[in-house]
């Protein structure tokens, strides 16, 4: 294959991508302007993180590629293209969930107050400091990202 019919199948591929993203991402949100709402309510109600959710339904497809590369002539419930189109958009998906938590966290850098020790710089993983200082300043975004302290339901009451 020369690199000009790579180039051709790629953008194709992409093409193909933007094309089922835009079709079947009202459905997978529930028409919610979050577009990791799937991933994030799934999550809720199964209890693990969004991460691990994206994580289950992308080996569902990885799992169907792999069927099929181990045997061609298996019968197939919807096109084999449509399983690499779709594994493009959970790479693109996950990435976003990626993102959205270093976002955050880079959000919870800040200062707090100990009446003991006096004013002190709030740094990702402190322990329990982090959950309170967030629960006092970003009062949504705590509720929002509750679950992942280990110590959410620990934290000095304000």
């Amino acid at each position: 294959m020369t690199k000009e019919q790579y180039d051709n199948i790629r953008a194709h591929l992409n093409e193909c991508a933007e094309g089922v993203m835009s079709l079947k991402q009202p459905e997978y949100t529930g028409e919610n302007e979050d577009v990791l709402h799937n991933f994030k309510s799934t999550a809720d109600l199964v209890g693990i993180s969004p991460l691990e959710v994206w994580s289950v339904f992308f080996i569902k497809h990885v799992q169907s590629v792999t069927s099929h590369a181990k045997n061609p002539d298996l019968k197939e419930s919807e096109p084999i293209k449509e399983r690499y189109v779709d594994l493009l958009n959970y790479i693109h998906l996950g990435y976003a969930l990626v993102k959205e938590q270093e976002d955050v966290k880079i959000e919870f850098v800040g200062t707090a107050h100990d009446p003991q020790f006096g004013d002190y710089k709030i740094q990702p993983g402190d322990a329990g400091t982090e959950a309170a200082y967030i629960k006092k300043k970003y009062p949504k975004i705590y509720e929002k990202y509750k679950k992942y302290y280990e110590d959410g339901n620990k934290t000095n009451k304000d």
